[in-house]
Parts: structure tokens; C-alpha cells; sequence
């Protein structure tokens, strides 16, 4: 009894030594993984600001809200590189001006579809921007959530960004509520190639962009 006695309080002091250890190895490496993310949460709050004075800005109308997310777009989406996962396989069935004719008509679609989404937008609504997550590859996916307004009790909408070589960080798929933009756009593009065939893929997109124009409001004369 005496032996075992002797041994419980060193055996306890260990234990806890061992807790202690782990609770600062995870400390350490969750600490880590918030100083590789932080760079992409930070741009991903310069985009949202910049968006968010362009909605408020009652002075433009519908076309030039638009035009000018349109610019915003441009510079922190990465439209080269989205429109390639997009393409996936059927990428080398494209020529290089075919490819390029698609990268244009899959900007235009985004613009057309986001573009319809402006006009919802109230000053009742509220973005935050949450954490970021670490990717395998180095990409970083941050977490935002729109309340109020349009969004009702909230949207959760996550951007995937990745880092261009020469600095800084590009937005490269957009997944609300869980919804990948660029799976769901790159599952639309394969059922064209099979039901219609490679060559019909741009005109089908093109034709889509047209209805999609047709349907916004005039601008304000």
C-alpha cells in the first residue's frame, strides 16, 4: 500500500504534464493555421468593403452599381484559373480562342446572375466575416453571413481564395449555402458537351447571357 501510495501523486503530475503538452501543441498549431488564413480573411473584408460602398452608393443606379461590381470582380476573382476548374476535361477539346470566347461568356453570365441579386440589397442587411479555413492545397476558404433584409434570418456564404504568385489573394469559387459555384457550373457545362457536344458549349452559354440581359431593368434616362 505504502509503494502504491508513493506513486499516485507522481503518476497524476505526469498525467497532467501529458494534458498540458497537447493543450499547447494545439494552441501552437491553431495559431499557425490563424496566421496562414489571416491574409485571405483580410482581403476577403477589403472585397466586402468595397462592395458594400458601391450598394450604398445611392447616387448610381442599377447599370452602374453593376458596372462598377463588375470592376471589383475584374480585379479579386480569378477568372482565368475558375474557368478552367469549370471546364475540367473538356478544356482540350477547346482551342485557345474558344477557350478564351468561354471565359468571356462565363464572366458575363456571373455579372448577369449576381447583377439580378443588386437591386435586393438593402442598408438592413448585415455581412460578417467569419473565420478562414486552411485547404489541403494551401487555398483558404472564409466563412461570411449575410443577415437582415433580402436574407432573412441568414445566408451562409463561403469564397474559396487562393494566392496569386505575385501576392495577394483571389477569389476563385463561391459556395453559398454550401453549393459549390464552380462543381455546379462545371456539372451544367458536362451535360451540355454530352447532350449537344463540345462545339454547341459557347453558343449555349452565349444564348443563356442574352435571355439573362433581356430580363435586366433599363438603365435610368
Amino acid at each position: 500500500m505504502t509503494c502504491t501510495t508513493s506513486k499516485t501523486p507522481r503518476v497524476r503530475r505526469s498525467s497532467a504534464a501529458l494534458l498540458l503538452a497537447f493543450a499547447l501543441a494545439w494552441a501552437g498549431a491553431a495559431r499557425a493555421a490563424d496566421e496562414k488564413t489571416a491574409p485571405a480573411v483580410a482581403s476577403m473584408r477589403e472585397i466586402t468593403d468595397e462592395v458594400l460602398a458601391i450598394l450604398n452608393d445611392h447616387a448610381l443606379d442599377h447599370p452602374g452599381r453593376v458596372a462598377k461590381i463588375e470592376n471589383v470582380a475584374i480585379e479579386r476573382f480569378n477568372f482565368p484559373l475558375m474557368t478552367q476548374l469549370v471546364l475540367g476535361k473538356n478544356r482540350s477539346a477547346l482551342s485557345a480562342e474558344q477557350q478564351d470566347q468561354f471565359e468571356k461568356e462565363f464572366k458575363d453570365h456571373l455579372s448577369l446572375t449576381y447583377g439580378r441579386q443588386i437591386d435586393r440589397y438593402t442598408s438592413n442587411e448585415k455581412i460578417t466575416i467569419g473565420d478562414g479555413r486552411l485547404e489541403s492545397n494551401g487555398d483558404v476558404t472564409v466563412r461570411t453571413r449575410i443577415t437582415g433584409g433580402s436574407a432573412g434570418e441568414g445566408v451562409q456564404i463561403d469564397y474559396r481564395l487562393r494566392a496569386d504568385p505575385g501576392g495577394g489573394w483571389r477569389i476563385i469559387d463561391v459556395i453559398p449555402e454550401g453549393v459549390s459555384l464552380i462543381q455546379n457550373f462545371r456539372a451544367q457545362v458536362q451535360d451540355i458537351v454530352t447532350q449537344q457536344g463540345v462545339a454547341h458549349l459557347i453558343d449555349t452559354l452565349h444564348q443563356r447571357n442574352a435571355e439573362r440581359r433581356a430580363q435586366q431593368p433599363p438603365a435610368a434616362g
